[in-house]
């Protein structure tokens, strides 16, 4: 409680709206108004318990500006003093020899990203900046301390506390994490790793502090040391333990601790007039009859080990609710159950395989050749949503599976097709999933392909930039087949392309004059942090379980610097699995919309079993 008191207290002398802090000396272009109110609330924010906070200004408002603008600010102000220490263990900090300057820890994708931005935006030798990556980086401690601002990325972070250390002898002026969304899960070795090193300022730099529930909030205040809700035990009893009580107290800590500004909160008040207009549009696709039929195949199979995942899940509870353990192989209930599934050819089905069958749903949406290799049992897979996961071969089951039949335990497994439409559809499915089935080829236009093609051409008729956004690099490789038959330049930016390489690539897309109108993005390479306001279209091919990672894909182009009106296009097949993620969608944005603006809070991180029977239409 008296922690409460002091953080609200702090509030009375907090800088208001209209206090507007003085360019420092060395920057070469002006602070925006609410970049000026910014920097007068990160240096009061760094005179208070804990120093620092975070900074959740909606992506593309300059908040990497804003810190370097800090830097500056502190280096021309102050003296190299000990003041606000007392979050540091002090056992630990007297061994430290070193005294470094800002320490700024990014996803990889964004480590010269923040070097250009020095270089662009500060006067030559103002700054001394280095990064700490790659192979051959310096290693020396006291040479790194050196720098006024070093760069490096989580990863790196995560080895060097079990390598070298380096980053751990130096005691910093200030740590930066920027895309802090990154540490959400506090068990990940990446968190605790950054929650190692020792700064007497701690900053968080995300446009979405919550991207699932309020768990994600309790990472970042472990690592900001906001004691004592940085203690696990006190968060969940104090915060999160769904009462009123609870909520204010976040509210609470919050308030003081973040900045968080809306680019049409700027809007409205007249402190962001730079922003040109913004249009939203959801693209329905109809597939055509053949990926149809391979979805309502798909889906029948996909109901049908639903449905007994169901009735195993059932049987596990009643045998809980009777004292019976079902997970002891000495135990005689378990021993009879197995020998029964024996006897009736049934196999558990695990819960890995239900979301495999979701990810297969959301692929053939995409373009049905996508699930090829697991028709031919020969997948490896790659996608961290089922990462370690064997993958299952469906092939001789589904080519088993008749149009009409059912799951004897569960009637609600067959389509929603009428009896004449069943018919005709069982005709023409026969052969259908085969591999070697003309629906599968790889350079065949899939609806969505001729859609997204046709929207292309639209841009470079009038004379726009496109990305062109997918969670899946194979559909990416997809689309290549079609540029190239079409005869369209393109660039492609994906985990396969090296990090020091990514900045010329963005560079050159962002230069008006070269020729190439369109960009095909990774949504887990691309999607945070860069620049991309060369181009003012951005077509979102698939739909991610987190809308939160399709937004920052948004403000790729939707951010200061863009001069042209921007359109968002959002692919959706129509009557499939991506209606039903897209309500999903809409619930976490609204989740995350409740807790930053103080509203009632609600955990909805998993898919819960009622999600999953709405995903599968049961």
């Amino acid at each position: 409680m008296e922690r409460l008191e002091q953080l609200h207290g702090s509030l009375k002398s907090c800088p208001t709206p209209k206090t507007l802090a003085e360019d420092p000396r060395g920057l070469k272009v002006e602070l925006m108004p609410h970049q000026k109110y910014a920097l007068a609330w990160l240096a009061w924010r760094e005179q208070q318990k804990p120093s620092g906070g975070i900074l959740a200004d909606d992506m593309g408002l300059g908040k990497t500006l804003t810190m370097i603008a800090l830097t500056l600010k502190t280096i021309e102000s102050e003296s190299d003093s000990d003041s606000n220490d007392e979050n540091e263990d002090p056992t630990k900090t007297s061994k430290l020899k070193y005294r470094g300057g800002t320490l700024v820890v990014c996803p990889a994708s964004l480590l010269y990203q923040w070097q250009s931005e020095v270089d662009k935006h500060v006067k030559k030798g103002r700054l001394t900046v280095a990064l700490f990556h790659g192979a051959n980086r310096d290693t020396s401690a006291k040479r790194l301390s050196g720098n006024d601002i070093v760069i490096t990325t989580y990863s790196l972070v995560m080895s060097d506390i079990n390598k070298d250390r380096t980053l751990f002898k130096i005691k910093w002026r200030r740590i930066i994490l920027d895309e802090a969304h990154q540490v959400r899960n506090y068990k990940s070795q990446t968190s605790q790793a950054v929650c190692e090193l020792f700064a007497r300022s701690r900053w968080a730099l995300t446009g979405t502090p919550i991207q699932n529930k309020e768990l994600d909030l309790y990472s970042l205040l472990k690592f900001l040391r906001c004691s004592p809700f940085d203690v696990l035990p006190v968060w969940k009893r104090w915060v999160a333990n769904k009462s009123t009580g609870g909520q204010d107290r976040l509210n609470t800590v919050m308030s003081s601790l973040l900045l968080r500004r809306t680019k049409e909160q700027l809007e409205e008040k007249k402190m962001l007039n730079c922003l040109p207009k913004k249009t939203w549009s959801l693209v329905e696709v109809s597939l055509e009859k053949d990926e149809m039929d391979v979805y309502q195949k798909m889906l029948i199979f996909s109901r049908t080990l639903f449905a007994q995942y169901l009735h195993q899940r059932a049987e596990k509870d009643t045998a809980a609710l009777s004292g019976i353990s079902t997970d002891n192989p000495n135990n005689e209930y378990f021993k009879m159950h197995q020998r029964l599934m024996k006897i009736n050819r049934v196999r558990p089905v695990h819960s890995h395989e239900i979301l495999m069958l979701l990810l297969r749903l959301r692929q053939i949406c995409c373009h049905p050749s996508l699930i090829t290799k697991m028709l031919e049992g020969e997948e490896n897979l790659e996608d961290d949503e089922i990462q370690g996961f064997e993958e299952i071969n469906l092939l001789e089951q589904l080519n088993k599976l008749n149009i009409n039949q059912e799951s004897e335990d569960d009637v609600e497994s067959s389509t929603d097709l009428n009896a004449e439409t069943q018919e005709s559809f069982a005709k023409s499915s026969r052969n259908l999933m085969n591999p070697t089935h003309p629906v599968f080829a790889e350079d065949r236009k899939s609806s969505k392909m001729k859609v997204v093609l046709q929207l292309i051409n639209d841009s470079i008729d009038n004379n726009d930039k496109i990305i062109v956004v997918s969670q899946w690099k194979t559909v990416l490789d997809l689309l290549t087949i079609q540029l190239k038959l079409n005869r369209i330049l393109y660039y492609q930016l994906d985990g396969s392309v090296p990090v020091n390489k990514r900045m010329e690539l963005v560079k050159k897309f962002n230069d008006s004059n070269d020729q190439v109108k369109v960009l095909l993005l990774s949504l887990s390479a691309g999607g945070v942090g860069l620049n991309l306001v060369g181009a003012n279209r951005l077509l979102l091919f698939d739909l991610h379980w987190n809308p939160q990672l399709e937004i920052q894909a948004q403000d790729r182009i939707y951010r200061v610097g863009q001069s042209k009106p921007v359109t968002i296009f959002k692919l959706m097949a129509s009557n499939t699995i991506e209606e039903r993620i897209k309500s999903l969608q809409d619930k976490k944005l609204g989740i995350a919309q409740e807790v930053l603006s103080g509203v009632k809070i609600q955990d909805n991180n998993k898919l819960s079993l009622q999600d999953l029977k709405m995903l599968f239409n049961m």
